[in-house]
């Protein structure tokens, strides 16, 4: 039984066929969401990535650095601490990638609901086959419980030992007859 690790040349027919419905189910999904929906949820993709999180806490410490040692220098233009440019900035970052998290969330939603209702479905579909093989295992019970005392008498004659001296017996009888 192939592993976890398992390469997909080694997968059964039946789950490549299965794995290729869910690749074509997630291209059609793909393929109907709008360019901004697309724009929206790679910008997403990139703010949760480990690259965003480095480029923030790298862009912090610089502007924290460059404006204190600017405000040390005596520069005009510098945002003194507690930096309040920063703060707006951070702040609106914080507004825009809410909103694109729940603008991705709420299209994942749909995909999830349409695919428990896919679940359900099968679900429903497994347990009428389900119910109709027992049916048809309980028919066959049935029917070879009927036929039982027969097939019980013929098994009991089957697994009697042979007599020998019995079995000779009648021979001598049957050949005495004739």
């Amino acid at each position: 039984m192939p592993g976890p690790e398992s390469e997909p040349g080694e997968l059964s027919t039946t789950a490549k066929d299965n794995l290729d419905l869910l690749m074509r189910l997630d291209r059609r999904e793909d393929a109907a969401i709008s360019g901004l929906q697309l724009w929206i949820e790679r910008i997403s993709g990139f703010f949760g990535s480990p690259a965003y999180f480095v480029f923030a806490v790298v862009f912090i410490a610089t502007w924290v650095a460059v404006n204190a040692w600017g405000f040390h220098l005596g520069w005009r233009h510098v945002d003194e601490p507690p930096f309040p440019w920063l703060q707006g900035f951070v702040s609106s970052n914080a507004l825009l990638l809410t909103v694109a998290v729940l603008i991705r969330q709420s299209r994942m939603e749909k995909i999830a609901e349409h695919r428990a209702h896919l679940d359900l479905q099968i679900n429903m579909l497994t347990e009428q086959k389900v119910t109709k093989t027992l049916q048809l295992v309980d028919g066959l019970r049935r029917e070879l419980t009927r036929m039982r005392p027969r097939i019980d008498e013929e098994v009991s004659d089957l697994t009697k030992p042979a007599d020998a001296h019995a079995i000779l017996n009648a021979i001598k009888t049957t050949k005495q007859t004739r």
